[in-house]
């Protein structure tokens, strides 16, 4: 793909977005995850809620969408976490900090509202050059 051009990423694998966009689009080195809910993308139905479960259901759909764009969760560098609790926060951090080794990409969390009456909401950008970088 040339520098400069904008795609729409979408798989099937990780279930039709609960709203007029797309899973994620990639503009040159960057993808950018639209937001992303703890929905079961092989029966369309929302997990149980509770925190840990919706958490966990979010971050896989999110790696599920980057891999369509062959990029994976290390190569995120911001996510935005929308939690209907902020008193969630310690809880969530210790769900999300599973789903990375050394490398934390750069964050922001508000408490809010997620649609459909969600617990949690996650956007996300990531990082993956089109055309290596030279050495």
């Amino acid at each position: 793909m040339p520098r400069g051009t904008k795609t729409v990423i979408f798989t099937e694998e990780a279930g039709t977005p609960v709203g007029p966009f797309p899973q994620a689009v990639r503009a040159g080195d960057f993808i950018f995850v639209s937001g992303t809910v703890p929905v079961d993308p092989e029966t369309g139905q929302v997990v149980p809620k509770d925190l840990e479960t919706q958490t966990r259901r979010v971050f896989d759909n999110i790696r599920i969408v980057l891999g369509a764009a062959d990029a994976d969760l290390d190569d995120l560098v911001m996510v935005t976490v929308h939690l209907q609790d902020v008193e969630d926060w310690a809880a969530f951090n210790e769900v999300y900090r599973t789903y990375f080794d050394d490398y934390l990409p750069a964050r922001m969390t508000f408490e809010g509202r997620p649609p459909l009456d969600f617990l949690v909401d996650v956007d996300a950008i990531a990082y993956k050059p089109v055309e290596p970088l030279p050495r």
